[in-house]
């Protein structure tokens, strides 16, 4: 389940990935208590999300959205998403990171007027309780063959 993708620019990809995709173009269902109680009904394994940039929504796809996901939730956000600010103190104390997939070439995300739009981002995936396991996985999603080498040392 996609709780927020307007433009269905994620759930496109996870469609095209063959991926079963529910998602939701309506921002006013984020902060609706119901509607969420009503997602939670469907059953759906995972709750997958870019919430880069959705300032106050992020919490409410975070604290809803592990509620509703049989498995958890997979976040797109910032590197910076896991420093501990007030906001999401509940969320990170209450809930392990079992995997994080950094990505490289860094996605755009550029506002409107915005000259910079590049930043370090990352897949962040929480499992429920019950599949946590010791430590947090971290992959790289680039092809490493890319990476030029340094030159040798003469």
């Amino acid at each position: 389940m996609v709780p927020y993708d307007p433009l269905s620019t994620l759930s496109d990809q996870l469609r095209k990935h063959r991926f079963s995709v529910t998602e939701n173009k309506d921002e006013a269902n984020l902060t609706d208590p119901v509607w969420w109680v009503g997602q939670k009904d469907k059953k759906f394994d995972w709750v997958v999300a870019a919430t880069t940039g959705l300032g106050d929504y992020t919490e409410y796809i975070l604290e809803y959205g592990i509620q509703i996901a049989t498995q958890g939730i997979a976040v797109l956000d910032r590197l910076s998403f896991i420093e501990p600010v007030a906001k999401r103190k509940s969320f990170l104390l209450s809930n392990k990171i079992s995997n994080m997939i950094v990505l490289n070439p860094r996605p755009k995300f550029r506002a409107i007027g915005s000259t910079r739009d590049s930043v370090t981002s990352c897949w962040f995936v929480f499992q429920k309780p019950e599949f946590w396991h010791d430590g947090t996985q971290i992959t790289f999603g680039l092809d490493w063959d890319r990476v030029d080498p340094l030159p040798p040392l003469q």
